[in-house]
């Protein structure tokens, strides 16, 4: 099974939803989800269903389809970018919290 065939399944078993932020996400139209959620197409750029490896690649994971949830591309991106990532667990309680304070997203979809 191809990852884009994975995270099409993720995405729709999370109701299109991100795995850490909760929040709305679009697979093709970027266009489309920016004017039915009202932000702009660069905050929409944000929100990209991206396959997201609860354990790297890099550290061994692998494109099973246990190992795959749906993330947008913000989460996604920043979760890996620290020297040493936190589990996936870790990271959705951080990310909730700082969407809690209102610090996480630019631009918040409903």
């Amino acid at each position: 099974m191809s990852i884009q065939t994975i995270r099409t399944k993720a995405f729709q078993r999370q109701a299109g939803r991100c795995t850490y932020c909760g929040c709305p996400m679009w697979q093709s139209s970027p266009e489309h989800f920016a004017q039915q959620h009202q932000v702009t197409r660069k905050q929409a750029s944000a929100f990209r269903c991206t396959a997201e490896h609860l354990h790297a690649r890099c550290d061994g994971g692998t494109d099973a389809a246990g190992n795959i949830a749906a993330a947008c591309y913000w989460c996604n991106s920043r979760r890996h970018q620290a020297k040493r990532p936190l589990s996936p667990e870790a990271y959705r309680a951080k990310v909730q919290q700082r969407m809690g304070k209102g610090r996480w997203h630019a631009a918040r979809p409903t």
